[in-house]
């Protein structure tokens, strides 16, 4: 059956949401003013249907407490480690130990809801705020989770350079505790965003630092078993088949969420989807962590023992360019790509209808943000064909009229990845002898993409193989290049080794908030000499302007108006190729219920694990 919308009778909105009023002004200073899009999709009959994003949580009572459901994994979780992994399947894991300061209120998820912070201040002029952090927080070997250790992590962090949250804490000046309970902190420069979830400064698990005080190199750290203070507790493992938490309630205050209400979760590995599918319909995993392909959530809808859930996206997909290569360092060339991009495939026949085209940095139920036509606040496209699909001369003619960096001309074949009548010529030379990498070293040979394998990404990987051939009938010799997602962190965002890479955001926040997390000058590392991460791996700095003055708007309408014309300016350059908006899809068994939805589904947020408990 498909995701039905709540009886709303038994729902209502818990003490800790109500609390929220009181500190909106804090929030609003964060970057959170009103606005927003709504989901508006209608649910046909062979259509998983679509239901709100919040979830007001349950407050009945005298809730039986136990079960343990049987979360599906697609591949083995690799390293333990927040600071330097990026696999989705060990988040899976570390996000049900590691709490994070604020989160999205599950009933209203355009709100920020406190967490392990319960109050807090920022000042925009003085750069300072203070935060009151929730008392009840307990590690689970018994250390209490308080203000001197949350200012010790977010110092050690900004001590420490190369991790995933550097772009976080860069932007923290100073922090200390100034009681148990409290802290007080001074930003380097103003942001729109602060405490917002998932890009705001504090966007950063915390981590028990009477553990980290005795790490003296992060970047080797792999533990077997993790200390966590989010209701759960680790109990056992077996590496490459299961591993499993206890619930442990005294780790959570009462007053953020009254579970878990199940005894333990299990999360089990497997090496395919179609097993985990299987395993499912016969009744032996209870959810699928990892968004499931729209065949499979056709195939699960009408099942009475399967729920599918569907979620419109509040993310997207694409693909970034790398600016310091021939011919990506080139604004035309990256425009075209547009035009042979298989928008239409794509949406069509493998997400059959259940995700948007892309174009902005934005997804489409952000519309008061984003630019109301390709013609305001200035000509930027739009760059691709009016039906998606592919039209070579015209992107041969797109490129032969191109005023850029570079000459293109089309002549006689000579590349063997070529499937068209012509080949490409870039200032006169063939584009595999044009070609450079990071170096500007010539004769790189075809341009690459890189992809996730089909095993773990089908639907991305198969976009990606039609997008390149695509590239070789317009007579652009190129290949795929698969990457295992593990390794793709130090690939990219490290070593900057890469001509395109095919890679996605699961959820962003409003736009305003995040442009300044990786589009802009300060998340890149310009001759990839660094050992660091960096965000915008693709050497892009031309919206610095407009992405600044964002940050520094905080007037609701000038803010959008500002927003409007960042969007533009990065479409424009096409530092990167929105290819989607695709709508987010899981599968639960009718075991378990009191699963929370929220933007990017029902799997990755704290209150699903907290609320779920046996039907």
């Amino acid at each position: 059956m498909t995701d039905d919308s709540p009886d709303i009778e038994k729902l209502v909105n818990r003490r800790s949401v109500l609390r929220y009023g009181a500190i909106g002004g804090a929030i609003g200073l964060a970057g959170c003013t009103g606005g927003g899009g709504t989901d508006t999709a209608t649910d046909g009959e062979d259509t998983p249907s679509s239901t709100a994003e919040g979830t007001p949580l349950s407050t009945e009572q005298d809730i039986e407490r136990g079960g343990k459901p049987i979360v599906g994994l697609g591949a083995e979780p690799q390293a333990f480690n927040p600071l330097v992994t990026s696999d989705s399947d060990a988040w899976a894991i570390m996000d049900r130990m590691y709490p994070y300061p604020t989160v999205r209120d599950p009933a209203d998820v355009e709100n920020t809801h406190p967490y392990v912070f319960n109050d807090w201040s920022f000042d925009p002029d003085s750069l300072t705020g203070e935060v009151t952090l929730t008392e009840g927080f307990e590690w689970s070997d018994g250390e209490p989770l308080d203000a001197e250790g949350v200012a010790w992590w977010f110092q050690y962090l900004m001590d420490q350079s190369g991790h995933r949250y550097e772009s976080n804490t860069n932007q923290l000046a100073s922090i200390e505790a100034t009681g148990d309970y409290s802290l007080e902190f001074e930003l380097e420069s103003s942001t729109a965003a602060v405490f917002t979830p998932e890009t705001g400064v504090f966007a950063v698990p915390i981590l028990p630092a009477h553990i980290w005080q005795d790490i003296d190199d992060y970047t080797q750290y792999a533990p077997d078993e993790l200390i966590g203070a989010q209701g759960f507790e680790w109990n056992d493992s077996n590496p490459g088949n299961w591993y499993e938490l206890n619930a442990n309630p005294d780790t959570l205050p009462d007053e953020i969420h009254e579970g878990p209400y199940i005894e333990s979760l299990r999360f089990r590995v497997f090496g395919d989807m179609t097993t985990l599918i299987q395993e499912l319909q016969r009744g032996n995993v209870d959810l699928t962590y990892n968004s499931i392909t729209p065949n499979r959530a056709f195939q699960l809808q009408d099942a009475d023992s399967v729920k599918v859930w569907n979620s419109r996206a509040r993310g997207y997909n694409y693909i970034a360019h790398n600016m310091r290569r021939v011919p990506f360092d080139d604004k035309p060339f990256r425009q075209s790509l547009g035009f042979i991009y298989p928008f239409n495939y794509l949406q069509s026949q493998l997400r059959r209808g259940l995700t948007e085209p892309g174009d902005y940095v934005a997804a489409g139920v952000y519309e008061p943000w984003r630019p109301d036509s390709f013609d305001e606040p200035m000509d930027h496209g739009p760059y691709m064909t009016e039906d998606g699909q592919l039209d070579v001369e015209q992107a041969r003619e797109f490129l032969r009229n191109a005023d850029g960096e570079h000459e293109y001309t089309f002549g006689p074949v000579e590349s063997d990845q070529v499937t068209g009548d012509q080949e490409i010529r870039v200032d006169g030379e063939l584009l595999t002898d044009a070609h450079t990498n990071n170096d500007g070293e010539s004769g790189q040979g075809p341009i690459s993409l890189v992809i996730t394998p089909p095993s773990t990404a089908p639907v991305e990987a198969q976009a990606g193989a039609r997008f390149v051939e695509n590239l070789n009938e317009v007579g652009i010799p190129a290949e795929t290049q698969p990457v295992a997602e593990g390794s793709q962190n130090s690939l990219i965002w490290v070593q900057e080794d890469f001509d395109m890479w095919s890679s996605g955001w699961i959820w962003m926040p409003k736009p305003h908030m995040y442009m300044g997390f990786w589009l802009t000058s300060s998340s890149v590392d310009a001759d990839s000499s660094s050992d660091q991460v960096n965000l915008n791996p693709m050497g892009y700095t031309n919206a610095d302007d407009l992405i600044s003055e964002v940050q520094t708007t905080f007037e609701p309408d000038a803010q959008k108006a500002a927003t409007k014309e960042a969007l533009a300016r990065v479409y424009e350059d096409q530092p990167v190729l929105v290819t989607e908006y695709p709508n987010r899809l899981h599968a639960s068994s009718n075991t378990f219920e009191g699963w929370v939805k929220v933007p990017g589904g029902i799997t990755q947020n704290p209150w699903t694990y907290l609320n779920v408990r046996e039907a």
